[in-house]
């Protein structure tokens, strides 16, 4: 019975993550699992993990709540770009950029959602 047990709690923590990245997949937006259930995002996950530039790597994606709306920011790390962050709704709209129309101090529950195995970042 104990052997179930630890085997019911691995298979549980194996299926919670919502990538190869050990990150807990969130349910958000009417769904248990925004990266695989919202098209739009899962597009966007897909090209992280294939982009090859050198600071591909730094890149993320975090799940936010700002004035009540679940909202998605493609942020990053990367020490040596001069970026702009853009971030989402649930339908995919743009609503603005990070520190521009989105004021980082009214985001709420903050979380990283994914990153690439090779990021550097913590």
């Amino acid at each position: 019975m104990k052997k179930i047990r630890l085997l019911l709690c691995f298979y549980t923590l194996i299926s919670c993550t919502s990538d190869d990245t050990n990150i807990p997949a969130i349910a958000a937006c009417e769904t248990e699992n925004p990266i695989e259930d919202l098209p739009w995002l899962k597009t966007l996950v897909n090209e992280l993990k294939e982009d090859q530039s050198e600071v591909a790597e730094f890149f993320f994606i975090e799940i936010a709540e700002y004035k009540g709306e679940t909202i998605f920011i493609s942020n990053n790390c990367c020490p040596i770009c001069s970026t702009v962050v853009p971030v989402y709704n649930c339908n995919g709209d743009f609503l603005g950029f990070l520190n521009d129309e989105i004021k980082t101090n009214e985001l709420r529950s903050t979380q990283t959602i994914f990153n690439r195995e090779d990021f550097p970042c913590q």
